[in-house]
C-alpha cells in the first residue's frame, strides 16, 4: 500500500569551508544541468575537504580530485574543482583509502587553492547523489550562505 511507507532521511554536511552556491551555477555544463545527479557545490575558502555524508569510501580518482561514497542505497561523488582532471592530482592530497568508513566531517583530502587557481581552474567542490533518479525522493540544501566544512547543512530522502 505504501500510505505509511517511512522515507529514511540522510544528513548532508558541507564538504569544505566557503560559500555554498546551487550546483546549476557551476561553470561545468554537466554539473549545473543535473546530468550527473542532484546536489549542490561550495565556492572554498580553506583547503581541507571533509565528507558530506556517512558511508564507505568506494573508489578515489587516481588524479585525486573525486571521491565516491556509498551511504546506504545512495552514490554521493564528492568534486574537487572544475575541469581539475587536467591537473593529474598534483593540487591533491588524499587522506582516506577505499573500503574507509567515513562519518560526516571525516577528512577525505586537502586540496591546493593557490595551485588550482594558479592552473586557472575554479577549485569549487560539488556534492552529487550520482543515483538520484533511482532513490532520492527529495534533496533539501540551501541555494547560499556561508558554511563551515562538517556544518549540517541539509538532507537526502530516500524513494
Amino acid at each position: 500500500m505504501g500510505l505509511f511507507k517511512h522515507h529514511r532521511k540522510l544528513m548532508l554536511g558541507a564538504p569544505v569551508q566557503g560559500r555554498l552556491v546551487p550546483l546549476k551555477s557551476v561553470k561545468n555544463a554537466v554539473y549545473a544541468s543535473d546530468q550527473y545527479g542532484v546536489g549542490f557545490a561550495v565556492e572554498p575558502d580553506c583547503e581541507q575537504v571533509v565528507s558530506p555524508i556517512a558511508g564507505t569510501i568506494v573508489s578515489y580518482f587516481p588524479t585525486k580530485h573525486a571521491v565516491g561514497i556509498q551511504a546506504d542505497k545512495l552514490e554521493v561523488l564528492v568534486h574537487m574543482g572544475v575541469d581539475t582532471v587536467e591537473l593529474n592530482g598534483n593540487p591533491f592530497e588524499t587522506l582516506v583509502k577505499v573500503g574507509d568508513h567515513v562519518n560526516v566531517n571525516t577528512p577525505l583530502s586537502r586540496m591546493d587553492l593557490a595551485q588550482i587557481h594558479q592552473a586557472g581552474k575554479a577549485a569549487t567542490t560539488m556534492v552529487v547523489v550520482v543515483n538520484a533518479g533511482e532513490c532520492v525522493k527529495a534533496l533539501r540544501v540551501p541555494d547560499s550562505g556561508t558554511v563551515t566544512a562538517g556544518e549540517a547543512i541539509g538532507q537526502v530522502v530516500e524513494a
